[in-house]
């Protein structure tokens, strides 16, 4: 199956190289170059036990690859995953502006894409 994972954080970063693992083809998409970069360079861009090597193995295998392009992830997808952060506000109450900012690009990268999609957040 093709996934995109959007958020290369702690989540995403796990669940893209978990799948790829499992013999997905992910490609994960961040804002943040400097992951999107790490991980084309077969790198882990968190600090989880074992998560380097497997990052290592699947990009060298092609089935892991980053973006920051999110037409091309949703384009190329049977399925996405958003898994970007959702902070703690000073209340206590979640701060939602990254679900709703990358719920805003993946919804206009959908207005030219040819079929139904399948999204979750994780």
């Amino acid at each position: 199956m093709k996934i995109s994972v959007f958020g290369l954080g702690y989540v995403g970063c796990v669940s893209a190289a978990c799948l790829a693992e499992n013999g997905h083809h992910v490609i994960g998409v961040d804002i943040d170059s400097e992951k999107v970069s790490a991980i084309q360079k077969g790198r882990s861009p968190i600090i989880e036990p074992g998560l380097p090597e497997l990052i290592s193995k699947v990009v060298a295998k092609h089935f892991l690859a980053a973006t920051m392009d999110v037409t091309y992830a949703i384009h190329e997808s049977e399925i996405s995953l958003i898994c970007v952060g959702t902070p703690s506000l000073p209340n206590g109450e979640i701060d939602l502006k990254f679900v709703y900012g990358v719920c805003e690009k993946i919804g206009k990268a959908l207005k030219s894409r040819n079929n139904s999609a399948v999204l979750r957040l994780q």
